[in-house]
């Protein structure tokens, strides 16, 4: 499977959110089939949930003429006319903003399910709080549908709910039992696991993240694999509606992590095939849970630099183009020899043209941008 992530809203608030956790984007794309197969367990209560969200947005689209005559069934085509209606005088009068905003969430979740047996999530953003498939302790034979970033149980305000599950996206392990956001729920049994196929991850040029590349860690024999989380119903006392969700647990990085998440050197937790009914097991003890949360040493993982269209707005992203390789290494050079003739301008232009440089690459002091440019990057890592 493959999971990713992608957000409406401010980016540069987005992009520092992304410096502070590991693993924002995740990539899925697997046969309903191959998942129940996986995992013996029953897709029911998943499709329930998508034909009430399909009914929300069929009604939506009948007030507007162009979307409805487009139809529901093609949803790539419905958000390329919803990007037109974003730009400046372009929304009819009979959409309002938030139900245009509200309507392109609809359609960019539902363009997963173009096909009926097949989830295909090349790019799935954790600040866009799709429901997405995972399997809980509570019930290991379903696949619910809960989104990412945990809030616990005795959160109180609304307001603060849905903010604070910005900053509950990633848990390191280490920490879960005594950090008040998680502790209720590992104490409870109230573990997941997360189906994929890969994540993208970025490896940092320059101290501060200015400078960047992203690459995509997948597996070669493209199976689906089991990352670990924890999870939580939250009452809104609002609404008396309830809200689930989880985090995804980090641990220390592999070989192959380390050298792309080099700035704090962390990876999410996977679970083996042969371990995955004992992580969903409530009565496992606290030494066995610890025993599980180790690096990921499967050989047949992998990581490649992939483009910057990761991070490009105002684009279709749910796209196999998405983690297609690119090499980096060409512009790197390019900038390292305009650096040493001096023009520092030209070379601040290749690295913002082709890499993701998501602060002002301007402020980046001569030194740390001739080190930042000076370095190769290993295109492709492989298991020792």
């Amino acid at each position: 499977m493959r999971r990713i992530l992608q957000t409406e809203g401010n980016p540069l608030f987005v992009f520092k959110l992304q410096r502070r956790s590991m693993c924002n984007f995740k990539s899925e794309k697997q046969k309903h089939d191959e998942l129940v197969a996986h995992y013996d367990a029953s897709f029911a209560s998943i499709t329930e949930e998508i034909d009430l969200i399909k009914e929300k947005f069929s009604i939506m689209l009948k007030k507007d003429d162009a979307l409805k005559s487009i139809g529901m069934e093609n949803t790539n085509e419905l958000g390329v006319q919803m990007l037109k209606y974003n730009e400046k005088n372009a929304l009819p009068a009979n959409l309002t903003k938030e139900e245009l905003t509200e309507m392109r969430w609809y359609q960019r979740f539902l363009s997963a399910y173009n096909n009926v047996d097949e989830y295909e999530r090349y790019y799935e953003n954790a600040f866009d709080y799709f429901p997405t498939h995972v399997l809980t302790a509570g019930e290991p034979d379903k696949f619910k549908m809960f989104r990412w970033g945990l809030v616990p149980f005795w959160q109180k305000d609304e307001a603060k709910a849905m903010k604070d599950r910005l900053n509950t996206v990633n848990c390191i392990h280490e920490e879960m039992w005594e950090k008040p956001s998680f502790r209720d729920a590992i104490k409870n049994g109230q573990r997941c696991l997360i189906p994929v196929t890969g994540f993208y991850e970025w490896r940092w040029l320059d101290e501060a993240g200015t400078i960047k590349i992203p690459y995509y860690i997948t597996f070669r024999d493209q199976k689906v694999r089991s990352m670990a989380g924890l999870y939580s119903r939250w009452k809104n006392p609002q609404n008396g509606e309830y809200y689930y969700s989880y985090t995804l647990l980090t641990c220390p990085a592999n070989t192959i992590m380390e050298y792309v998440h080099n700035a704090k050197k962390r990876m999410p937790v996977f679970i083996d095939k042969e371990n995955e009914k004992a992580w969903l097991n409530r009565d496992l003890k606290k030494d066995d849970i610890m025993d599980l949360c180790k690096p990921y040493q499967d050989p047949s993982m992998r990581a490649y630099t992939i483009s910057k269209m990761l991070t490009t707005r105002g684009i279709n992203l749910n796209v196999p183009e998405v983690r297609a390789p690119f090499s980096y290494n060409d512009s790197i050079q390019q900038a390292n020899e305009f650096l040493l003739r001096g023009d520092r301008k030209k070379a601040i232009a290749v690295f913002k043209e082709s890499m993701n440089a998501s602060a002002d690459v301007s402020k980046v002091e001569d030194e740390k941008l001739k080190l930042a440019a000076a370095q190769g990057v290993k295109d492709e890592l492989v298991m020792a």
